[in-house]
């Protein structure tokens, strides 16, 4: 069966970007209050968890936005040198590389997985629906067979 609008499973508008950003909050806090701790290891940690977590809920494009700010405040903010965007090291640059291919492709999965999900509950409530329409039609059948019945 033939499902076109799979792809509208998650909520439009601007609760995605806006439930995104409190995540991202959340991440920056939590990667900036570890800073100390972490030093310049797992820059992109706490971020990629949010966009991930964005992406089951709200789909690709939210995750993806997401993860774009999310890579440029982790090289200012926890990649040394710190507060710059200058000097990054190739060694960086492969892990954030590295953190953006995970991410794109977990978001990308997550999003064909909800899709699927999606369309098989639009295919389960077709079937129930044209079930019910096919039962109703055969008692009305019925019905008209025992009024001419002798």
């Amino acid at each position: 069966m033939e499902i076109k609008n799979a792809k509208r499973w998650a909520k439009g508008g601007t609760e995605p970007y806006l439930m995104g950003l409190a995540g991202y909050f959340v991440a920056f806090a939590l990667r900036f209050a570890l800073a100390p701790m972490l030093d310049d290891r797992l820059p992109m940690l706490f971020f990629a968890i949010n966009c991930c977590m964005v992406a089951f809920a709200y789909g690709f494009w939210p995750a993806f936005w997401m993860l774009l700010l999310s890579l440029s405040t982790a090289l200012f903010f926890f990649v040394k040198p710190f507060y710059a965007f200058d000097g990054v090291a190739q060694n960086d640059m492969f892990i954030l590389i590295v953190y953006f291919t995970l991410v794109v492709l977990v978001a990308g999965l997550l999003e064909w997985v909800r899709r699927e999900q999606y369309r098989a509950t639009l295919i389960a409530r077709v079937s129930d629906t044209r079930y019910r329409l096919l039962v109703e039609a055969d008692e009305d059948r019925r019905a008209i067979l025992k009024k001419e019945a002798p």
